[in-house]
């Protein structure tokens, strides 16, 4: 039996693109489902190791092991869009200050911690997939046979921000003395 999630899911896209209050909506709509068979499903599969490992091993995976793959990577990448406002609000204060150097790299210091933790992978896992990346690609087709867009308008000053937290703290290393720069080097 086809999840009707998943059919939901399929339809909001317009032009192979979803926004990201769609993909908020969804969640929230399904939340219950996704709580429900996160703790109660097993693969009917005997030979599957679901139940061991919390990966499928079928070759066909069951709709339901697509809803909760799906769900949950639709979750742990909506986690980064709380940091929009914020990217936001630095990216003004980077602008009154990016000519004085001093302060550039009091502005990257403040950052660290956001930009060289909490939201490091997103521009590797979301947005460079290719040369120039139109959108975030957030799931690739090996899951629905389809790939997942979501518009990189939503997360444009978390993108941007991160470019430019990462030309000055990794291109130009304007903050040489940071131990996350020490420990890569």
């Amino acid at each position: 039996m086809k999840i009707k999630a998943l059919s939901i899911f399929q339809d909001l896209q317009n032009n192979g693109l979803y926004t990201f209050s769609a993909i908020q909506q969804w969640l929230l709509q399904f939340e219950t489902e996704f709580t429900d068979l996160k703790y109660n499903w097993d693969c009917s599969n005997s030979e599957c190791c679901y139940k061991y490992t919390g990966s499928c091993s079928c070759a066909t995976k069951a709709d339901a092991f697509l809803f909760l793959t799906l769900y949950h990577k639709l979750l742990e990448f909506s986690f980064y869009h709380k940091n929009e406002p914020y990217a936001r609000n630095e990216l003004l204060d980077y602008e009154k200050i990016k000519n004085d150097s001093y302060k550039s790299k009091k502005w990257v210091v403040r950052n660290e911690k956001i930009a060289g933790n909490d939201c490091f992978e997103f521009l590797m896992s979301y947005y460079s997939y290719a040369h120039n990346p139109e959108h975030l690609l957030v799931v690739d087709e090996r899951l629905l046979g389809y790939n997942i867009f979501v518009d990189a308008k939503d997360f444009r000053h978390l993108i941007l921000f991160l470019q430019t937290f990462d030309d000055l703290f990794w291109i130009q290393k304007i903050y040489p003395e940071s131990d996350m720069l020490c420990a890569f080097e």
